[in-house]
């Protein structure tokens, strides 16, 4: 697969573009495909950066962001990529359509007429909430909480929202893997100091909020041990704020390996941009500023759950009473090893490092269904199908029982050995009074269908496993089955358990038919194949994947 990346970066706008476009390269490369990234890219920093990566790099002639879409349409005739990704706010919108309609080309094919699709080139875009939103194949939001906000329906097919698809680059990862070996075992002793704080404010800290943040921690009156990533007169300022006071400061320009820094802090305080999920991922205490407008939801929602101390916005320490406010927030979270261990822990369950392998899954998933998911239930054939859906009885014993020890069942289960009878029923007599497991029978006409279980495995997570009736394998029941199951899941669970938030699936990778089955039921990528080889799915109920039920040419 090749994939061409499209992103601008340096000065006023910043390194986030770049560096998540980065991550999501170095995911596809270490998938086995090759990337272009290009885009106009400013600053040593980023030249590094760039030149480090596992990519070819182009820079075009003017800057993705508001410049002429020709460019891209001449890049994509001459690069033929199966997948192009954009990150850019001011970008066009149609971006995507204006691409696949530049007529027939070096791998661009035009859309038949009257359909909305673009062509066999998988059109992934990047947004954050109402920054760069547009329609596209693959729809990736990242910010905190995305996935429970509304979306208008764009006609986009697939729609990654939420945290879980914040993309980092390796370097997080394996930072977050050496915290995690390197922490100590027993809980941290309340009142243990922190000894050690990290300043920085993005790439290039264009609204200089690095001077203020190490002002505040002046304000503490605390001794520490203070390095910030600033640059010319962001620096100046940084060892002024800095002077008379407890502070040992160090300042340090952009440096390449921001993940192995942060991981040794006490604390960092971050803009709440890239480098604050960065903090999240590897397991930092974190004190997060909202530096520009596009931070502000994913800013609330990461202080809402505890991930991050919320020091406020671009008039940071201007302001008596919210400069006061953030010192004693600072001084709390600076004097008390509980409080930071408490971030860390919230942190660690907003990004788990995995974001990047889940596009790039999804990429490789939308070429495999160039027309989209299948609607509804599964496509035309199994659209008419009607079942009928109740749960499960002590009657049921012996066709469920049969249906388990079927041999192709077996094959397909973590499980293959043989249940014996007494042990079926003791299991089902189980089963049927659990609050955490919903089983279910499907029939029609014809007589009995398949099976469906639900178990519970977190707050409105629930993971299915199907069973199709061996005599009635061959006639597409499999996706209106699990349609059906979907749909009969918030009618029977218990009135105690919370609401359905997600459908999971765990699939052997060489049971082709059902990675297809749950593929076209709008199922993405959510955890990598075991050590047994069992990859799990997921498809969220409201909001993220909502679109994914429709066919890309959809009105």
């Amino acid at each position: 697969m090749r994939v061409l990346m499209l992103c601008d970066g340096g000065e006023s706008l910043g390194v986030g573009h770049v560096m998540r476009s980065l991550a999501l390269a170095e995911a596809a490369v270490a998938a086995g495909h090759a990337v272009v990234v290009a885009g106009q890219f400013e600053g040593s920093f980023l030249k590094g950066q760039l030149a480090a990566a596992p990519v070819t790099v182009s820079r075009l002639g003017a800057p993705v962001d508001g410049g002429d879409p020709q460019q891209v349409i001449d890049l994509v005739r001459s690069l033929d990529p199966d997948v192009l990704h954009l990150d850019s706010y001011g970008a066009s919108n149609r971006l995507g359509e204006l691409v696949a309609s530049a007529g027939p080309g070096a791998g661009i094919r035009k859309p038949p007429h009257g359909v909305r699709t673009f062509g066999t080139l998988v059109f992934s875009t990047m947004e954050d909430g109402l920054f760069g939103r547009r329609p596209g194949d693959v729809v990736v939001d990242p910010t905190f909480g995305a996935e429970v906000s509304a979306r208008p329906e764009d006609g986009s097919s697939w729609l990654l929202r939420g945290s879980r698809y914040m993309p980092v680059r390796q370097r997080v990862i394996d930072a977050r893997r050496q915290v995690v070996e390197l922490a100590p075992a027993a809980a941290p002793e309340a009142g243990a100091p922190a000894r050690s704080v990290l300043v920085v404010m993005g790439g290039t800290d264009p609204v200089g909020l690095a001077p203020a943040a190490v002002d505040l921690l002046a304000g503490t009156g605390l001794a520490l041990e203070v390095t910030v990533i600033a640059a010319g007169e962001n620096a100046r300022r940084a060892r002024a704020a800095a002077q008379d006071s407890a502070l040992s400061l160090t300042v340090l320009e952009p440096v390449d390996d921001l993940a192995a820094l942060m991981s040794c802090q006490d604390l960092v305080i971050s803009a709440a941009g890239t480098s604050v999920w960065e903090l999240c991922c590897i397991g930092v205490p974190a004190a997060a500023v909202c530096a520009v407008d596009n931070q502000r939801a994913g800013y609330a929602r990461v202080v809402a759950a505890g991930a991050a101390i919320g020091l406020g916005g671009a008039d940071l320490g201007t302001d008596g009473e919210a400069r006061e406010r953030a010192v004693g927030l600072l001084t709390g979270a600076l004097a008390d090893a509980q409080v930071r261990a408490g971030l860390v822990a919230a942190g660690r369950r907003i990004v788990d490092g995995l974001g990047a392998w889940r596009v790039v899954q999804l990429w490789e998933q939308a070429g495999r269904l160039p027309g989209g998911p299948c609607p509804v239930a599964g496509g035309p054939e199994a659209a008419e199908v009607a079942l009928d859906v109740r749960p499960a009885t002590s009657e049921d014993a012996r066709v469920l029982w049969e249906w388990r020890n079927d041999p192709a069942t077996r094959a397909g289960s973590r499980s293959s050995a043989e249940v014996p009878w007494s042990d079926h029923l003791r299991w089902l007599a189980t089963s049927l009074t659990r609050t955490d497991r919903q089983l279910l029978m499907a029939e029609d006409s014809e007589g009995a269908v398949g099976t469906a279980r639900w178990d519970l495995l977190g707050e409105g997570e629930w993971e299915v496993s199907v069973t199709v009736a061996p005599q009635r394998r061959g006639q597409s029941l499999a996706r209106p089955l699990l349609r059906a199951a979907e749909e009969s899941l918030s009618k029977v669970r218990p009135a105690s358990a919370a609401e359905v938030t997600a459908y999971l699936a765990v699939v052997h990778i060489d049971n082709r038919a059902s990675v297809r089955l749950f593929e076209s039921c709008g199922y993405v990528p959510d955890l990598p194949p075991d050590q047994r080889g069992f990859m799990r799915f997921r498809k969220d109920r409201s909001g993220t994947l909502r679109a994914m039920i429709r066919p890309r040419g959809s009105a």
